[in-house]
């Protein structure tokens, strides 16, 4: 996805929600809330790709690692909102990522990225809770 392609996407996307947004001029990141839903965009002009994250928890300090594992080890198809569990280690955060390098219409983009949203408020209201109970075990 072209640079030109994922801002008109991103603006389409804030004018559904009402709101005005696009990339800042220095930096390739927005983010948006979506109801209780923290949603950032990013576009990676060497790769073209114009990525999704929706916010699941950010953590006040490192997980253990038998955390991280449960935490990864719940990921499935049905509950990623077509995304993938993503870890950032320098942000201590986990969100659901989802990755778009071709072009893709706007009413699409909007649902897929709500599907994302939705999915993150599942990830940070259950399996969260069920993944460290597990690692707690």
């Amino acid at each position: 996805m072209k640079q030109l392609e994922a801002k008109q996407k991103i603006e389409a996307f804030f004018r559904r929600l009402g709101n005005e947004g696009s990339f800042f001029y220095e930096k390739n990141f927005v983010q948006a809330r979506i109801g209780e839903a923290f949603v950032g965009f990013e576009y990676d002009e060497r790769e073209e790709i114009l990525l999704a994250q929706a916010l699941i928890y950010r953590f006040r300090s490192e997980p253990q690692d038998k955390v991280l594992d449960a935490i990864f080890a719940e990921e499935n198809e049905t509950n990623n909102g077509g995304g993938r569990i993503v870890y950032n280690s320098e942000t201590l955060s986990f969100y659901l990522q989802k990755d778009f390098t071709e072009k893709i219409g706007d009413e699409q983009f909007y649902k897929q990225i709500n599907n994302l949203a939705q999915a993150s408020l599942r990830w940070s209201g259950e399996i969260l809770a069920r993944a460290a109970e597990k690692a707690n075990d």
